[in-house]
């Protein structure tokens, strides 16, 4: 091989290498064990994220689980036609998802997500790298956070996001919510523009909630007049009903 050739390839390999980390391919286990009373939720999921540092597609899927809570007995966490795909603007604060559960008909819900870090001096180690930590408050429940500066990425799994390096993992500290990582890979995949975009039956997430206050009355009055087992959480990763 001529040096010029060498050199060519060398430039060539270089380039596909940067290439590839313009974005970003993030697998997450989750799990939301939420026994608290009858009102929580058990959920298992799968998140896979890919995002190039301005935009990002967040995709949920159920991870088949069998489960044995004392409070909601035995069953199985097994949903194979569910799927929820969360479209972030980060530059914005906004986020785009489709929900059906407690709306007579599905409706896009529009999200403002703010989210005010505190940040500390903890550092963590995990999978052999070291973490910065930081802390929050969203929706109900109060988070610790662990982010790699070392990935450029002010972005995470399910609706988190801005701290100065990628969340790798998330940890509500009632201990209902934990979100770790499982593979991390940067891809020459770019992102595709906002599947929701041009959708008119738009709604925010306040007006959500309080649809969804309407539904989990209508039901829990319904069980109670019935007797019936129809199972109306009022928290899942997020409050949908406050305390």
């Amino acid at each position: 091989m001529t040096k010029h050739l060498f050199l060519y390839c060398f430039i060539l390999n270089s380039l596909v290498c940067l290439a590839q980390r313009d974005n970003l391919e993030v697998e997450y286990s989750i799990s939301l064990i939420d026994e608290k009373d009858m009102y929580g939720n058990i959920m298992f999921y799968n998140g896979v994220l890919k995002t190039d540092n301005k935009i990002s597609l967040f995709r949920l899927t159920t991870k088949d689980t069998l489960i044995d809570s004392e409070l909601f007995g035995s069953f199985e966490n097994h949903s194979p036609n569910f799927e929820k795909i969360f479209y972030k603007d980060l530059g914005n604060s906004k986020l785009y998802y489709k929900e059906k559960r407690g709306l007579k008909t599905p409706k896009i819900i529009k999200d403002d997500v703010k989210i005010s870090w505190t940040y500390t001096t903890e550092t963590t180690v995990i999978d052999g790298v070291l973490c910065n930590k930081a802390y929050c408050n969203f929706r109900g429940r109060d988070y610790e956070a662990f982010y790699d500066t070392s990935i450029k990425f002010k972005d995470g799994p399910f609706k988190f996001s801005g701290l100065p390096g990628l969340i790798v993992k998330i940890n509500s500290l009632d201990g209902a919510v934990k979100i770790k990582t499982n593979l991390i890979t940067y891809t020459p995949e770019s992102i595709t523009k906002n599947p929701f975009d041009g959708l008119t039956d738009v709604i925010s997430f306040s007006d959500y909630k309080k649809e969804y206050l309407k539904y989990f009355k209508r039901m829990t009055g319904y069980r109670a007049d019935l007797d019936s087992e129809t199972f109306v959480p009022k928290r899942s990763i997020e409050y949908l009903v406050d305390e």
